[in-house]
């Protein structure tokens, strides 16, 4: 009988000792998980395929602009075709007399909250330095509105890079290229439940957005998941816009081609 109950006993104790470890450990887990999002949030989010991208779209530019000033868009425009055609000029300006690239992002209908189904469109807009040395600004602009129903929600979504750098050489403590933080990218959302509410395509909006926050605000920062979400999201459209510019750029160029093809296709018989 002793037997059993110090046997019974051992067991017991084995088991409080078992779960009681649990807590602690899972407790340690979280404080490691947490050391690593603020480490994180303190260097910033930081990709080296973003800041790429960076360096793709506006190398992208700078080759169009020196396409530009050798007259191709306008030539190709008065003299490819079998009539002239009006020509188009590539850049956009704002109120502010910026110039900037508008791009045309995907639309289409979304089922994410069914059964409501809603109508979207999206357009990037790209603003290149003065000397087209790097990006000066970049907005991702996404509208959507329910398509059924007696009330109509209108919402717009903006988000806007303030600061996208390119790739550099710049070093860090460690002796690898310093990265692009990111912590600066404003996130913006605009809501209406009328039907006359119209968002201009236009990166200058004519009203304050309802809301709007940093992805990385020091003293507030946003839910880890959604930062990591963000900057996913951010890549993505990246990676659509590098794929924009670059056949926008070949485009151009076999213009360029088949203007010296015209000029030289002559007969010699």
């Amino acid at each position: 009988m002793m037997l059993r109950f110090s046997i019974l006993l051992f067991t017991l104790l084995g088991m409080t000792a078992l779960f009681a470890e649990k807590p602690a450990s899972a407790t340690l887990k979280e404080r490691e998980t947490q050391k690593q999002i603020d480490l994180q949030r303190k260097n910033g989010f930081g990709d080296n395929e973003i800041d790429t991208l960076h360096a793709s779209i506006i190398e992208n530019l700078r080759k169009m602009k020196k396409l530009q000033e050798l007259g191709v868009d306008k030539t190709a425009a008065q003299y490819l075709a079998q009539t002239p055609q009006e020509h188009k000029e590539l850049y956009k300006k704002d109120k502010d007399g910026k110039p900037y690239l508008e791009i045309k992002l995907p639309q289409g209908q979304s089922y994410i909250d069914w059964p409501t189904v809603f109508l979207y469109d999206g357009i990037a807009y790209l603003y290149p330095k003065e000397d087209f040395s790097d990006l000066d600004k970049i907005i991702l602009s996404f509208r959507r509105v329910n398509a059924d129903g007696t009330i109509h929600v209108k919402e717009m979504r903006r988000l806007i890079n303030p600061t996208p750098r390119s790739e550099g050489t710049e070093k860090d403590e460690k002796g690898e290229a310093k990265l692009d933080t990111n912590s600066d990218i404003r996130l913006e959302y605009f809501r209406s439940l009328t039907s006359d509410t119209i968002w201009p395509n236009d990166p200058v909006q004519p009203q304050e957005a309802d809301i709007a926050m940093v992805l990385n605000d020091e003293k507030d920062p946003l839910p880890y998941d959604k930062q990591k979400h963000i900057m996913m999201s951010y890549k993505k459209m990246l990676r659509k816009i590098a794929k924009f510019t670059a056949f926008k750029l070949r485009n151009i160029e076999l213009d360029q081609k088949q203007m010296i093809t015209k000029i030289l296709d002559y007969n010699t018989n």
